[in-house]
């Protein structure tokens, strides 16, 4: 789990480029850093001692082409397993963050007549490489953002995971290509100017954050999940397409308790690697309480922490004990402070790369892991998104069954925010409520923000995202609309939002976010089931609910959703807190809009 940066340019640039752009960016990689310019390898200040004794220093050196990379040590402790990695024979250079969960099975099977330097898993996904080229990326499972650099033909390859969890991000220009895991690596790199992309403002505006490849920064751009860029240098040309895409082939094979309760153990082992201290994100519901049960057959050393807010209608912390108790975890509960001061705020808004509506709970608990010592927390992210865990998948049921009456209900008799929804509903369908129901910002106030700052209205954040779905999924289409529902919060708020919003401030405490149910595998099989959403109409995920009946208690079944979160009205206060959150969030990073 690191974090790294790249400088391709037509002319030669100072080593202070760098290490400036792998500076703002260390707490991803706290133990190690590592610079080359493709003819030596060098040590910076960043670096440990270690490889301050086997390395010169960059200072001073010009080159053109620049990689770096921090690492943060998982797997594999020794200096073996530092990067960036070289390979002689294929004259190439390789780069990973993230993590590879099934990186024994690889090596043992596929690659026992190789030799290695290291236990780490990156070297695995390195030789696999190696071995089987492009195809390599077919073999793994885990959450990992990949460079690949061909010294003899310099070619840029990169693979962001399928479902997006670890970022990449680039800027390209008639001069440079410039990448690193954070947006502020390539600002520090001293070659970018800081400017708003309005057209990302907007769409976050709508949505919550901006949808990639777009972000809020100009000519700053996002890999999108499941793709795989190529920049060739000779050519200053990029080439982006798709290697892995959600797909949908209806099962009518029902699935049983001991079959689901078999897949989330396999799960659970195989997200457990690593001797590092653990902990999972311990809510009140039904999706981290099946987490912590499976694990607490998996690993009962795992670690439990929660978080609550005194007199929030969001405290589920009675409820989270019981998840605790139930799975035979310890559990630790932190106090979310009810009147932060102007400091704690601001520590808050830096923490984030982008505007968000509420202050992000994962700043709060990561900042508590790290005093804890605790390197690694799980998630339980990914079953609302399969199984229909909020209200919109309910509405969508009912609405389909006079979804023709909608055209005719006239608009102008709701109110200026309903009236809005209703209109988008007309347009776009029911599918797309969840889009729809979440936005704070209507589309017209965002029109009167982007004229105020004389900037021309881009296409509505839903078509643009529709068109990128027709694209990679065409059947997409012909789906159910539940199933649709539930392909765009796994295509949309899976990758451009809930894991962007995780992993930016986990990593600023130097935490890695491991999310077992974010598996491909496991989300590609319960996508394909056909009776997910039979009976939804009567309660919210029915599916696991049958499932969960097994092991959690009535209490946590019969829980009103509430959510991992923080009351923004108890920091700012009034009903248009988020808004005003969101607000403070923009002017923290844009000084000169008028919103």
């Amino acid at each position: 789990m690191c974090g790294f940066s790249g400088l391709i340019s037509d002319k030669n640039i100072l080593s202070s480029s760098i290490e400036n752009s792998l500076a703002s960016i260390k707490h991803r990689g706290v133990d190690n850093t590592l610079i080359t310019n493709t003819s030596s390898f060098y040590a910076s200040n960043l670096s440990n001692a270690a490889t301050k004794n086997i390395f010169p220093n960059c200072e001073a050196v010009n080159s053109n082409i620049w990689l770096g990379f921090n690492r943060l040590s998982f797997v594999d402790f020794s200096e073996n397993g530092m990067q960036p990695f070289y390979d002689k024979n294929s004259d190439c250079f390789f780069m990973l963050n993230g993590e590879i969960y099934n990186y024994k099975a690889l090596k043992k099977d596929l690659l026992a007549d190789t030799n290695f330097s290291s236990d780490s898993d990156s070297e695995v996904a390195f030789k696999l490489y190696l071995k089987y080229g492009d195809a390599f990326i077919n073999y793994l499972q885990g959450m990992f953002a990949i460079v690949i650099f061909h010294k003899k033909d310099l070619k840029l390859k990169i693979w962001r995971d399928r479902l997006g969890i670890k970022p990449f991000y680039y800027y390209h220009d008639s001069h440079n290509f410039i990448f690193s895991s954070e947006v502020k690596g390539i600002l520090s790199s001293g070659l970018v100017t800081k400017k708003p992309n309005f057209q990302g403002i907007a769409y976050s505006m709508f949505l919550g954050t901006c949808p990639a490849p777009l972000t809020i920064y100009d000519n700053i751009f996002s890999l999108q999940a499941g793709h795989k860029l190529e920049f060739s240098f000779k050519e200053q040309s990029i080439k982006i397409e798709s290697y892995w895409n959600l797909s949908y082939s209806p099962s009518s094979n029902i699935i049983n308790y001991d079959e689901f309760a078999a897949d989330v153990i396999q799960l659970c082992k195989l997200y457990d690697s690593a001797s590092s201290e653990k902990a999972i994100m311990l809510s009140g519901g039904i999706d981290s309480g099946t987490l912590a049960y499976f694990y607490g057959l998996v690993n009962n050393n795992l670690k439990a922490f929660t978080i609550f807010q005194k007199d929030s209608a969001n405290n589920e912390l009675v409820f989270a004990i019981d998840n605790a108790a139930n799975a035979g975890l310890d559990i630790q509960d932190f106090e979310i402070p009810a009147s932060p001061n102007k400091q704690v705020k601001e520590y808050y808004l830096n923490s984030e790369e982008e505007p968000n509506f509420i202050p992000e709970p994962t700043v709060f608990l990561a900042k508590k892991a790290s005093e804890l010592n605790v390197k690694i927390l799980y998630n339980a992210l990914g079953l609302d998104e399969i199984f229909g865990g909020y209200g919109y998948f309910q509405k969508i049921k009912h609405l389909q069954n006079f979804e023709w009456f909608l055209p005719l209900i006239p608009s102008f008799i709701l109110p200026s925010q309903k009236r809005q929804k209703l209109m988008d509903l007309k347009k776009y369908g029911i599918q797309y409520l969840p889009f729809i129901s979440r936005n704070k910002f209507t589309w017209d106030e965002i029109n009167a923000f982007l004229s105020n700052n004389k900037q021309p209205i881009p296409e509505h954040p839903i078509a643009f995202i529709n068109k990128q779905i027709l694209i990679l999924f065409p059947d997409f289409v012909n789906l159910p609309k539940l199933k649709q529902a539930s392909y765009l919060d796994i295509f949309y708020y899976i990758s451009s939002h809930h894991t962007f919003r995780s992993d930016v401030p986990s990593m600023l405490h130097s935490i890695e976010m491991r999310f077992p149910f974010l598996d491909h595998t496991f989300i590609q099989k319960y996508f394909n089931q056909s009776d997910t959403f039979v009976n939804i109409h009567k309660e919210l995920k029915p599916q696991m609910r049958l499932f969960a009946k097994n092991y959690l208690s009535s209490k946590v079944l019969n829980m009103q959703k509430k959510g991992f979160s923080i009351d923004a009205s108890k920091w700012i206060g009034g009903d248009v807190s988020q808004k005003s959150w969101y607000k403070l969030g923009l002017d923290n990073i844009f000084d000169d809009l008028i919103l």
